[in-house]
């Protein structure tokens, strides 16, 4: 219990820079029951919308352990679309180095306040987006499954995430020289009455041993055969994220400070 309380703390402190773990992602298109869409086709309207919505939700850190589900983590917050805002508030864990905080910016880098034990804090970071976002997705339609009353389509994606590429981009120099990928997979519940996305569940297991495995690397300069013996992948991370409603007529006030 002790280590999901650490990872917890660790996953709502670091959320300015492990939400954007969604990394970039972006191709689809409506399919049949027994068509799957490949990368190279457009995004779905349901997908698409999302993407350029204004809209409030929740996420939830889920992890899977010896059969026992445990929520470790989870946030409340709202994005406002156009001009970019979002705001984001911890309701789990009570520990978590900071309460809430605001994004605002144009493109990838924007700017951060956290509030902080009542205090402003200002920093500089990457826009956060959701897990899939800019990746080559291939969407296909699984089944249909209920989900809060309401019949949706579910479809499921996975994706590859070369993370030896994402660290020496970042660092903008040769850290890591070996290759580390990642497999993340995803499921997404649509109301096919609206056309809307409802719900996004994000198996993050793969991604979050491999960022282990990367850390170790860096941190002890030793090989990934060597790190990939001292990162142990008994738990399965899941991100749930549920949008709550749509509205365009959100509007985020960012504190003055």
């Amino acid at each position: 219990m002790k280590k999901k309380i650490i990872c917890a703390i660790l996953l709502v402190s670091n959320i300015v820079v492990l939400s954007a773990c969604g990394s970039q992602d972006q191709n689809a298109e409506k399919v049949s029951d027994t068509e799957t869409q490949s990368s190279n086709d457009s995004v779905p309207e349901w997908l698409e919308s999302f993407y350029n919505s204004s809209y409030e939700y929740r996420k939830s850190t889920i992890v899977l352990e010896n059969d026992i589900e445990d929520t470790i983590a989870v946030v409340e917050g709202k994005v406002e679309a156009s001009p970019y805002k979002e705001y984001i508030k911890i309701v789990e864990p009570a520990e978590s180095s900071w309460s809430e905080a605001w994004f605002y910016g144009d493109g990838d880098d924007v700017t951060a306040i956290l509030n902080v034990e009542n205090d402003y804090v200002l920093q500089n970071t990457r826009r956060s987006y959701p897990y899939g976002y800019g990746s080559d997705l291939s969407l296909s339609k699984d089944r249909t499954e209920e989900y809060n009353g309401i019949s949706c389509d579910v479809y499921t994606a996975e994706y590859t995430v070369d993370l030896t590429e994402q660290i020496n981009q970042e660092s903008e120099e040769a850290i890591i020289t070996e290759p580390i990928t990642a497999v993340v997979s995803q499921e997404y519940y649509v109301d096919p009455e609206q056309d809307q996305l409802l719900c996004m569940i994000t198996d993050a297991s793969d991604r979050q041993e491999k960022t282990e495995i990367a850390n170790r690397v860096m941190n002890d300069n030793i090989t990934v055969e060597e790190a990939q013996k001292l990162v142990s992948a008994d738990e399965v991370t899941k991100e749930k994220m549920e949008i709550l409603s749509y509205d365009d007529s959100i509007s985020i006030d960012i504190p003055e400070i």
